[in-house]
């Protein structure tokens, strides 16, 4: 690197001020009220729970779990034993 490039690059380095972070209360519960004003009004998974923009015509979620295939009705088959 040229003589220049470095002298900018340590100036910059020196004026930058390290912030802690502390965690503020009041920031963090106006946050969570933002996402539930955006989540307000979608529904939920009948079996998770879990809060989605739209579920299928079971009311589920798009998840593969065996429990979410069972509810919608598909034959999940008992799993193998590992070989030893």
């Amino acid at each position: 690197m040229s003589a220049a490039l470095e002298t900018l690059i340590a100036r910059s380095l020196s004026t930058v001020e390290e912030k802690t972070w502390a965690p503020d209360r009041e920031v963090t519960l106006g946050e969570l009220r933002i996402v539930d004003m955006i989540h307000e009004g979608k529904p939920t998974c009948r079996l998770c729970g879990q809060i989605v923009n739209q579920t299928d015509q079971f009311g589920l979620c798009s998840k593969t779990t065996d429990a979410h295939k069972v509810a919608r009705g598909v034959v999940v088959p008992a799993r193998k034993a590992g070989r030893r």
